[in-house]
Order: structure tokens, then sequence, then C-alpha cells
């Protein structure tokens, strides 16, 4: 079948950008996407070529945007049922009628100790419609916080069923709470999954030495998300003055590791597309590395890894690792009303609310010596609508 792909072309980001006010060098940032190539690495020994960089949907709406990527080579596209009630996978399926072939789709189901093989199979049907396609190139189990979620036997068996019925490739799994090196351990015994998508970074590096190993000896894809390690504003001025970025460094700190296949990222404009394409060009440089060394002591204190150690600490039971991942998703990710729907779901006793009282007990937990409680505090008073 020929393709006609529904590109956003110059002209037309020309005339869109006049109305909105965009600049002249924006525009100019727009053209130069074109002028590097994409890199791409195996993803374990799935015989799928994904680039170096991918595209993570979480709060993902802009169809062009998406566009966009493909046209400058980012082809593996993280998703999950999940995000926005559908409504990612949805405007994925937009572009998908016509570009379906320049796409790998990562998508995911959720699956509880109590999930049954048909809540998953009817999961999948849903997201296949949603996407415009027949055929999903890898289905992940999404967030597991905790291993023992693994020995829900119905996602393997749904796997399958579905695999089976060609309706997909390849079997996942997501990961970025306290237990991410427990969970992959678990895993990896499984002998089912193809491709492990987790937290990490130059702020949380001691995975590498417990699993990254194990991983690669199973020959199992890796990608991972959340390089940035919050994106604290103050502390990237700097580099920005040197005219370096903090993103770019990120990720080439990331790729820098031969066992990382993939780094997912937030894409919300044009000149992210430009920034991150940028980012696969040069290796990490000295520069970077001193950036990010300084990053890292200026923020240790303040940064939360959602490691789940003060929780035990904490006499009401505050969900303490979901509520600053969320403050985190209002603050640096620019997705406000998400981080609020998500904070509404958290129980009345395990909200924020609790600390306003409290001595403070989980900072004394803290292994990072976090002023915890003024977290969960602030958390609190953005997350109320």
């Amino acid at each position: 079948m020929n393709e006609q792909p529904n590109t956003l072309n110059r002209r037309t980001f020309v005339k869109l950008g006049a109305g909105a006010g965009l600049t002249t060098s924006a525009m100019n940032a727009f053209s130069e996407t074109k002028k590097t190539t994409m890199k791409y690495r195996d993803l374990g020994q799935t015989k799928l070529k994904v680039s170096e960089v991918s595209l993570g949907t979480y709060g993902f709406n802009n169809s062009g945007l998406l566009e966009e990527a493909l046209d400058n080579g980012i082809n593996l596209i993280n998703t999950c049922a999940a995000y926005q009630h559908g409504a990612a996978e949805e405007a994925i399926g937009k572009v998908m009628k016509t570009r379906r072939k320049d796409a790998i789709i990562f998508t995911g189901w959720v699956c509880n100790p109590r999930t049954k093989k048909a809540d998953l199979l009817k999961s999948l049907d849903s997201s296949l419609k949603r996407l415009n396609t027949d055929y999903i190139d890898i289905i992940k189990t999404h967030n597991i916080d905790d291993p023992v979620w693994l020995d829900n036997e119905a996602q393997y068996e749904a796997f399958e069923e579905a695999k089976k019925a060609g309706k997909v490739g390849h079997l996942g799994l997501s990961c970025h709470g306290g237990n991410i090196d427990k969970v992959i351990l678990k895993a990896l015994t499984k002998k089912s999954f193809d491709v492990l998508q987790f937290k990490y970074n130059f702020m949380e590096q001691t995975i590498r030495e417990k699993v990254f190993a194990e991983i690669k000896k199973q020959k199992v894809g890796i990608i991972v998300f959340k390089s940035q390690a919050g994106k604290r504003q103050n502390e990237i001025k700097d580099i920005e003055q040197k005219g370096l970025s903090h993103n770019q460094a990120t990720v080439r700190w990331s790729l820098a590791d031969p066992n990382i296949d993939s780094v997912c990222v937030t894409i919300n404009s044009f000149a992210d597309i430009r920034e991150f394409k940028e980012a696969v060009m040069k290796k990490f440089s000295s520069a970077e590395d001193a950036h990010l060394k300084r990053y890292a002591k200026a923020v240790d204190h303040e940064y939360c890894r959602y490691c789940s150690t003060c929780e035990s600490s904490c006499p009401h039971g505050v969900s303490v690792a979901d509520i600053m991942r969320y403050c985190m998703y209002f603050k640096y990710y620019k997705m406000e009303k998400e981080a609020i729907q998500l904070y509404a779901q958290v129980a009345p006793e395990k909200k924020a609310t609790a600390c306003l009282d409290c001595p403070g007990y989980c900072m004394a937990a803290c292994p990072h010596q976090r002023q915890v409680k003024d977290g969960l505090i602030e958390a609190g008073r953005l997350l109320v609508c």
C-alpha cells in the first residue's frame, strides 16, 4: 500500500507559526532538525532497531509533534492504555493511520495480582483500536512496583495467546518505584520479558552494578526514562550560559553506557525534537560531566528518588513516593492537570494532609537527608484543585 504521510511541512509550520507569534529563530530551528541523522541501536534480541531517543507519551495529545518526530527518525513510541485514560493512544492512532510502518509501538496494560487474562486481552484489543493498528510490537506490563505482581500468570498467558493471534510481538515491563532492582531481578527469573523499561539517571547509578550484567546476559533490551533527575531550573542556568543543554547532557550520559538501547524523553515542542535529536549526534563531554556532577551535588538533599524507604516510618501511612512523583509531574513535566488527577485518586488517609501536624519521622528515615515533610506539604498545596 502506498502511504501519503500527513506531515506538518515548513509552509504549514510558518503559516501556523505566524498566527501563534513564533519567532524566526524558532522556525529556523524547525528547519534545522532535518539536517541531522538519527542513530539506532538493537533492542536486545528483539531484532528491532530503535532510535537512541524515544518518544514518551504520558500527557501527550499533539499528533503533529508525533508526525515531526517520525519525520526525524524517532521511531520508538512509548505509551500505555492507562495514559490519560487512553487519550495518548488515541492521539498516536491518528498518525498511525498513515505512518504505522515508520513506528515501533511500545504500549502497556496494567496487571496487578488480581488481574485476569480476559482483562488483559480486553485491554489489548482496546489499545489496538485506539492505536489504529492490528499489531503492537511490544506490550508491557506497566508500572510494576512490587515483585509479587510478576507472579500473576495472567500476564504471560495473555501475551502468549495474543502473540499466537498475531496481535503482539514481544513482552516487556516498566517500573520506576523503590523496588526497581528487585522487580528486574525477579523478572529475569521468569525468562519471559524481552524488554525492560525503568527509571535510571546520573543520580541513581547503583542499579547498573546490580542488574545490568544480568540483563545483558539474557540479551534483554533496556529502555530508560526520567533521565533528567528532576530538571531543577536554578541548577541548569550555568550550563545554559555556556551554550550547553541539560537535556542533551542527561541523554548523552545515558547513551554513553552501551547497555542502554534507548532513552525515553518527553517532547512538548518542535524545539524539543531538534534538541533531543542533536543529543545523539555528539559524545558525552567533560563539560557535561562536570555540570551533572555539580547538579547532583546541589540537589542531592532535595531530589526524591521515590525509593519508598521513608514510608515505613510514617505512622499515617502517607504515600510518599507516589505523591512526590505526582509533584514532579506538576513542577517539571508541565502536566499539572494529570498530576492533580492522580493525587485525587490517593486514598484520603494517605494524602499529605496528615503531614501538617506531624513532627516528620520520614525525614530521619530518608537515606539522602531530604526535608521530606516540607516536600510533601508543598505537594499537597500544589496538587489540590
